[in-house]
């Protein structure tokens, strides 16, 4: 039986990098369309500042050269963030009941009407 409370400190380097990966192309997606605020709502600012300042410096790369890079020298940064958002994952590296896009949506859903 799977244990239902894997964190991503838990999974193996395989399934973490899986994670990471999964996690990097959600989060370049919504900085290309401005829309990072719900993870800026985790107190990740610092991480995010780095993060961003890294993507704006090399957008001149393609969209799998700047995932490549920035997983490669922000890893402990996205890695950070993952903590602190800390969502259940499968063994394989997976989110466990949803999506990254699917958690955005949910997460979008719940933030009361005028704020």
């Amino acid at each position: 039986m799977q244990n239902p409370d894997l964190t991503i400190s838990d999974l193996d380097e395989t399934a973490q990098n899986t994670a990471l990966t999964d996690f990097v192309h959600f989060y370049l997606k919504h900085y290309r369309t401005n829309d990072l605020e719900i993870l800026a709502s985790y107190k990740v600012d610092y991480a995010m500042n780095d993060i961003n300042m890294y993507i704006y410096a090399n957008t001149n790369f393609s969209p799998d050269q700047l995932a490549a890079g920035v997983l490669a020298n922000k890893r402990d940064l996205f890695l950070a963030i993952l903590k602190t958002v800390n969502l259940p994952y499968t063994a394989s590296g997976a989110l466990k009941d949803l999506t990254w896009d699917g958690w955005y949506t949910q997460q979008y859903a719940g933030i009361p009407e005028g704020k």
